[in-house]
């Protein structure tokens, strides 16, 4: 079991407790009958540690498919995107809030690590703080220090990685059935593997086309025009079709004390997290 973490533990972790070394005492605010919540005086980055006047948005609002909101796409958050200090993203910083809350931070940076498309502000917190082996790649690496790797073939022996990290990824592979049970097969058995990707919780299954769409379908209908499907709310079946147990985790069960405007993160996305024989606890 893998439990989730007293948010005041995972805040530290997080680097918010520098945050509130620099601006002040910080309140934890008990509401009647409701839970206690981190009153942050502003807007805070926990990948750069930074407190943040105003987030960015989506660089590009131009390129959304109106399909993504009708469909009620869960992706990125648009208007609260990029931090103006590190220019990470809301995705890297709700992995980061993710990893810390649940205590698996301090439990996979003591083992091997395998970071598919990694995302470079997560990869830089990595190698500072790895005490193992750790991996990084992408099928066409653009860093001499990545590693090629195809997710679909993975050249790894059976259960190397105490960790798998592969977001965003499985919406662009070919054969996404294939790279799940390949992230399995490289898995320990008491690993974890995280596997964010936009999904719509109305489609019921997995949209894609019998033939490979065009750049300007895969636009409309996906979202972006290297992505070649949108999956449905039945996701989690195909990681426990490979022999994975687990679940989308939401926002408000791993990181209930957390609010997820000011720390620059969409509260609709959950963490996909999955291992063999373990579970998260505390986490309805």
């Amino acid at each position: 079991m893998l439990a989730v973490a007293p948010a005041r533990a995972a805040l530290e972790w997080a680097g918010l407790r520098m945050h509130i070394g620099r601006t002040g005492r910080p309140r934890w605010r008990e509401d009647a009958g409701a839970a206690t919540t981190l009153d942050i005086p502003m807007p805070f980055c926990a990948m750069c540690e930074q407190p943040v006047k105003d987030w960015l948005p989506y660089p590009r609002p131009e390129t959304v498919s109106p399909l993504m909101g009708l469909l009620e796409v869960v992706g990125s958050d648009m208007v609260r995107h990029n931090c103006p200090n590190c220019r990470c993203n809301d995705r890297e910083r709700h992995i980061w809030l993710y990893l810390s809350a649940i205590g698996l931070l301090d439990e996979a940076i003591q083992r091997p690590i395998l970071h598919i498309a990694p995302e470079p502000n997560i990869e830089r917190k990595f190698r500072a703080l790895a005490r193992s082996d750790y991996v990084a790649g992408d099928l066409h690496p653009r860093h001499a220090h990545h590693a090629r790797i195809d997710v679909e073939n993975l050249d790894f022996p059976d259960g190397r990685f105490h960790l798998v990290m592969c977001n965003h990824v499985l919406e662009h592979v070919s054969d996404f059935r294939r790279a799940i049970r390949e992230l399995a097969r490289v898995l320990a058995p008491d690993g974890w593997l995280i596997a964010q990707t936009p999904y719509s919780a109305l489609l019921r299954d997995t949209m894609e086309f019998t033939v490979p769409p065009s750049k300007d379908q895969a636009q409309l209908f996906f979202g972006q025009d290297d992505h070649v499907r949108l999956f449905g709310a039945n996701i989690a079946e195909h990681f426990t079709a490979c022999g994975l147990q687990g679940r989308l985790y939401p926002h408000r069960s791993v990181l209930p004390d957390i609010d997820a405007s000011t720390c620059g993160c969409n509260a609709l996305e959950p963490l996909f997290l999955f291992s063999k024989t373990r579970w998260l606890t505390s986490a309805s």
